[in-house]
């Protein structure tokens, strides 16, 4: 029995040996290895992600701080391996005191030299009377001056003009006024009138059309949506030769004839004696004792849709001032010559006699009263472009 448990004892002891070496070489075995490749391609992987992440955008903080402080617009990362660069661009466009922002951020005035990094941009131009003007440039060392025309985009005031002209069938009707105590020296003779088809514009010419034409407002009584006034003859003849070159219509003013056919609702006449109503309350501002002029379009219309042919502000027409003649007229511009145009309608502080279809006012043609306003008429809206 001793002799079979030395014999165990010592092969027990000898399993434990064996083992213990097998034991260390797997030890060494593993500690030799190295880790998988692919677990050092995603290390790597996630590293040169988040260097990434640190060139971002300016974040929204950022960019108020920007807005606030005019003078540098920043270019979003550039794809390419080039870094972006602060170049001094020249800007310039056709109209003065124009808002300039680059992506969004306000630089200054749109005439001016600012600093912008390399890299593409959005461009913003903002001008009163002007529709907001919006282009793509891309800046680089060498292309660092851009130029801008506002003036080819057409003022809304301008559209709405375009779309609120009313046509005017032609038709024939009677002329002035027929002999009797209402009528006025140079209302009479009553004569048969023949006109073609014109368009005339449903409102006074307002404050804010004149400015947006001419860049410069020389009424009295101040407001955008009031009527032009203090304009003479002679000053709406400019202000029409730039509308025309804006929208490439030939814009007029309207012969005496066709303002009262206008007014008295031309084919579609009621026979009223003032432009729309026997009651001069509902359709025109006349003597008015705030003494001012009002805001086009408050008062009713007349047959054909137009607004104030009676009060508010006098209407210059066409033609030099002189008498009727009897008999038939087509199409009648007046006389050739003269010393005073016809103003038409009436004004805020005029009495009603002087609101009527048929009453006419000669003003010298330089005269330039915070009375006077004007209309526009066209024998076609066809452009000439």
């Amino acid at each position: 029995m001793k002799n079979k448990y030395s014999i165990v004892s010592l092969v027990m002891v000898m399993a434990m040996a064996f083992a213990t070496t097998l034991s260390g070489q797997i030890v060494r075995k593993s500690s030799s290895s190295t880790l998988p490749k692919s677990n050092t391609t995603t290390r790597t992987t996630k590293t040169k992600t988040t260097s990434k992440s640190t060139v971002s955008k300016p974040s929204k903080t950022t960019r108020k701080s920007k807005i606030s402080s005019p003078g540098k617009a920043y270019a979003a990362p550039s794809s390419s391996s080039s870094s972006p660069t602060d170049v001094t661009v020249n800007f310039a466009c056709d109209v003065n005191g124009a808002d300039l922002y680059v992506d969004m951020s306000y630089m200054g005035d749109a005439n001016g030299s600012y600093s912008v990094v390399t890299g593409p941009h959005q461009v913003t131009i903002v001008a009163k009377g002007c529709d907001d003007f919006v282009q793509n440039i891309n800046v680089t060392p060498s292309r660092n001056s851009f130029r801008f025309n506002l003036k080819a985009a057409v003022p809304q005031s301008i559209k709405m003009l375009i779309d609120d002209m009313v046509m005017v069938q032609g038709g024939t009707f009677k002329m002035g006024t027929p002999d009797g105590p209402d009528a006025e020296f140079d209302e009479t003779p009553a004569h048969e009138v023949k006109l073609s088809t014109f368009y005339i514009s449903k409102y006074e010419v307002t404050q804010e059309l004149w400015f947006d034409v001419m860049g410069e407002n020389p009424s009295t009584n101040m407001g955008e949506f009031l009527p032009v006034e203090s304009v003479s003859w002679e000053d709406c003849q400019q202000f029409i030769q730039k509308l025309n070159a804006r929208t490439g219509i030939n814009f007029r003013l309207p012969t005496e004839a066709e303002w009262e056919f206008a007014a008295r609702g031309g084919l579609k006449s009621h026979g009223y004696r003032y432009a729309g109503s026997d009651s001069i309350d509902e359709v025109a501002w006349f003597y008015d004792f705030e003494e001012t002029s009002h805001e086009v379009g408050q008062k009713a219309p007349n047959e054909l849709g137009l607004y104030d042919m009676s009060g508010n502000v006098m209407e210059w027409c066409a033609d030099w001032h002189g008498p009727y003649r009897a008999g038939t007229h087509r199409n009648p511009t007046g006389p050739k010559t003269g010393d005073y145009r016809v103003t038409r309608g009436g004004f805020w502080e005029s009495e009603d006699t002087h609101c009527t279809v048929s009453y006419r006012n000669p003003v010298a043609p330089d005269d330039c009263s915070s009375t006077l306003g004007l209309r526009l008429a066209a024998t076609s809206l066809k452009t000439k472009r």
